[in-house]
């Protein structure tokens, strides 16, 4: 009884977040956005299903944390542009006599040293900027296809004599049927507030409600996923009528369509043997924000990558295209401190 409370919970609490939360324009800790494990990264940037997912994708679901990841640490790195990097890690515990699985992750972006001027333009000299977030993530089985958890989370933002703090909630859910091979998976993540604002008035959280599915075929040994980001947004395209004015001609209006294919993300793992995964992914919204018209788009919006599973040690790398010269890269290692009972 208490178990199914807290699933009906989870979903209410779901539904009572999204409408605290911006729906659009201008939010704080953007940063939250930002996928930043290569398993996730090289399927479209999103997924919330995936399953045989490393310990790195709590981020996205926090139900995807299983008792299989018991002593296990993450560490990523993820290159995104010359002077900025991000880092994140995180590792795993498993309460057996509670039935409850438990991660701790932290998260790092630095934006290196910048320089410091006055409204005039006079150099006062230099300063760092970075974002912090320092996640607890709790997880248990219901039944025996359900998963739920969450993820309770610290912000820290500071850009030089600016700083600001927050508190974000993520809940999620999982059903997973081992034997059809088939997982559904459903987010609500930075449900919160801001605790400090950098000096201004305080601003919302970049919420996001996100809905996926993942199945892998019987006969062949291929993986696919979809996903909906931002469910809880209709019409995600910005449509700047000055820059395309100013640059480009003005753009046409997209239709019923095209906003509704805007929140897809779609991913997919082809198994080679049992040890390498290789996995590709393409994100129909980043796609058409980050196109140039009048300019081929090549391969904006599409990502990929690939998984080495070796005894105790498993390899992620990723490579996602933001525009035809622009991509980043990540990579992370998942290491088991305990070797798994056969």
């Amino acid at each position: 009884m208490v178990r199914r409370l807290t699933l009906m919970g989870l979903l209410v609490f779901a539904c009572i977040g999204a409408t605290a939360q911006t729906l659009g324009g201008s939010s704080v800790f953007n940063f939250m956005r930002l996928q930043l494990h290569p398993q996730a990264g090289a399927l479209g940037g999103r997924n919330v299903s995936h399953f045989g997912a490393d310990l790195g994708m709590i981020s996205e679901n926090p139900s995807l944390l299983r008792e299989g990841h018991h002593s296990a640490v993450s560490a990523n790195f993820t290159s995104l542009a010359p002077t900025i990097t991000g880092l994140y890690a995180a590792g795993a515990y498993h309460l057996k006599k509670m039935g409850t699985t438990v991660a701790l992750g932290i998260t790092h972006l630095g934006y290196g040293e910048q320089p410091e001027t006055d409204a005039s333009g006079n150099t006062l000299g230099t300063f760092r900027a970075y974002d912090q977030l320092l996640g607890v993530t709790v997880s248990r089985k219901y039944n025996k296809h359900w998963y739920y958890g969450s993820t309770l989370k610290l912000i820290n933002s500071r850009y030089g004599g600016y700083a600001s703090q927050g508190l974000a909630l993520d809940m999620g859910l999982n059903y997973y049927d081992e034997a059809r091979m088939i997982q559904f998976g459903f987010s609500a993540k930075n449900m919160g507030i801001q605790l400090k604002s950098y000096g201004n008035g305080k601003e919302d959280l970049p919420f996001d409600l996100v809905l996926g599915m993942t199945k892998q075929l019987e006969k062949a040994p291929i993986r696919f996923s979809i996903t909906g980001q931002r469910l809880h947004q209709f019409d995600l395209l910005y449509n700047d009528t000055l820059f395309n004015e100013t640059n480009d001609g003005t753009q046409a209006k997209s239709n019923f369509g095209t906003k509704i294919f805007s929140h897809l993300v779609l991913g997919t793992d082809i198994l080679v043997g049992d040890k390498i995964v290789l996995t590709g992914g393409y994100n129909v919204l980043r796609r058409r924000e980050l196109r140039i018209e009048n300019i081929a788009s090549g391969v904006t919006g599409f990502s990929y990558g690939f998984n080495l599973h070796l005894k105790r040690l498993t390899c992620y790398y990723a490579r996602t295209h933001y525009q035809s010269s622009l991509s980043h890269h990540q990579i992370s290692f998942s290491f088991r401190l305990q070797a798994v009972e056969d």
